[in-house]
């Protein structure tokens, strides 16, 4: 195994001692959501992750995923971002003790949906004119930009 391995199996355990540390419990729900969102790089939503939830730890109602989703966010271990649609996708921002994911924005494709990482600092001369224009303060990990990725633009004809 690895360096890569070890951090990654470190980073629910490591988030669930933050979680004792802050006075919160430790619930089964809990520790099947950190598990779920450890497992993938895909951007998924609450339904997806109460599904997958279901499996690592049986009997936790999907209501109960859901109001860990939320307590999760407000420690700081999840954060989520709306995509089109109007759907709200969740990802771990805990990634291993004493880290945690620098900002990053996403970008979706309104072709094939395909939700894209890219650094917050690829906004960052948007941000500073908005800032400096008009005194509002973008926050671009909240919410996807919509476009046309390469792969779609490529099979669209020129017009």
């Amino acid at each position: 195994m690895d360096d890569a391995d070890n951090t990654l199996e470190a980073r629910v355990p490591a988030a669930l001692d933050m979680l004792r540390q802050r006075g919160e419990r430790v619930t089964k729900a809990r520790r099947a959501v950190l598990e779920v969102l450890d497992g993938t790089e895909d951007h998924l939503n609450a339904d997806e992750i109460a599904g997958q939830a279901s499996t690592k730890a049986p009997g936790v109602h999907r209501a109960t995923v859901y109001r860990a989703l939320s307590t999760l966010r407000e420690l700081g271990l999840v954060s989520h971002t709306h995509v089109g649609g109007a759907a709200t996708v969740y990802h771990l921002t805990f990634l291993e003790p004493g880290r945690q994911r620098g900002g990053h924005a996403h970008v979706q494709c309104t072709t094939c949906s395909r939700v894209i990482d890219v650094p917050s600092d690829v906004l960052d001369p948007l941000t500073t004119r908005l800032q400096r224009d008009l005194d509002f303060r973008l926050e671009p990990q909240h919410a996807a930009l919509l476009g046309i990725c390469a792969a779609c633009r490529a099979t669209q004809p020129m017009t």
